[in-house]
């Protein structure tokens, strides 16, 4: 194994330089190559995340509408759901606290 070693350091004898400069070229290679890949990931996820956007917005729009159509429900008379159930469904209202005399049903202890 030594003698190999010795036969390629003796053939890269006086030629350091043009290996230095195949070894950087090579580098730059690689990196321009890795750099390429990421640059198309990057690109195919900005496209999906101007998808999302878009989904996300016909999203939004429609739910905001079947809301708009519920409230109009709830207008008409004989509604099949109360606007302050709607209310209470969207956060738009607190919800109601507990039962009066609810409190007398627990039962009381004191820490000693």
């Amino acid at each position: 194994m030594a003698a190999v070693l010795r036969g390629i350091g003796a053939k890269l004898a006086g030629r350091e330089e043009k290996v230095t400069s195949a070894l950087l070229l090579a580098s730059f290679v690689a990196l321009g190559w890795h750099s390429w890949e990421q640059q198309h990931k990057i690109d195919d996820l900005e496209a999906k995340r101007a998808s999302l956007r878009a989904s996300n917005t016909s999203m939004s729009s429609a739910m905001w509408a079947w809301r708009e159509e519920l409230f109009a429900l709830a207008a008409a008379p004989s509604p099949p759901i109360s606007a302050s159930r709607l209310r209470l469904i969207y956060g738009e209202e607190e919800p109601a606290s507990e039962e009066p005399g609810a409190d007398a049903e627990k039962e009381s202890f004191t820490v000693a």
